[in-house]
């Protein structure tokens, strides 16, 4: 009992928590928690921005891809190839209006079929065009071919 006492008194900090070495540990946890997320928290961001960038990118290029097929499947019913061309460029601004970017249509035709290409170029502001993640490339090409209907 005399030395329990005297190791109170010689160390007041001991007096105050009897209980010291669990606080002490509970401390030593808690700091291990904070650099274990220090270093664990950049690489989940970079993680989350990959998954925000590269969804984006597919949602875009599936987008594009679904605007040419439009484009193509609206363009067959063309009486000639300047109707045609008109079709396919009213189809293809239809199916990207609720997409901002700037895009482009060019269509070609052979005696059996039409070719619709889209390029669509992403906006400024996009997630696309991140430099925290390297991400594909901003413009995004794509193109769908039908065949004319027989006479």
């Amino acid at each position: 009992m005399l030395m329990s006492m005297t190791a109170f008194l010689r160390f007041p900090r001991l007096a105050n928590h009897p209980a010291s070495p669990g606080v002490m540990f509970a401390r030593e946890e808690r700091g291990a928690a904070i650099v274990e997320m220090a270093l664990v928290l950049p690489l989940l961001l970079a993680l989350l921005m990959g998954v925000l960038v590269y969804g984006q990118y597919f949602m875009l290029a599936h987008s594009v891809q679904q605007a040419a097929n439009d484009g193509a499947r609206a363009a067959i019913v063309g009486l000639d190839a300047a109707d045609r061309r008109a079709v396919a460029a009213r189809a293809v601004e239809r199916s990207l209006q609720t997409v901002s970017g700037a895009h482009s249509v060019a269509v070609s035709e052979t005696s059996e079929a039409i070719t619709v290409a889209v390029t669509f170029t992403a906006p400024p502001d996009s997630f696309l065009r991140s430099a925290l993640i390297p991400s594909p490339t901003n413009v995004i090409r794509s193109r769908a071919t039908f065949e004319l209907p027989v006479d």
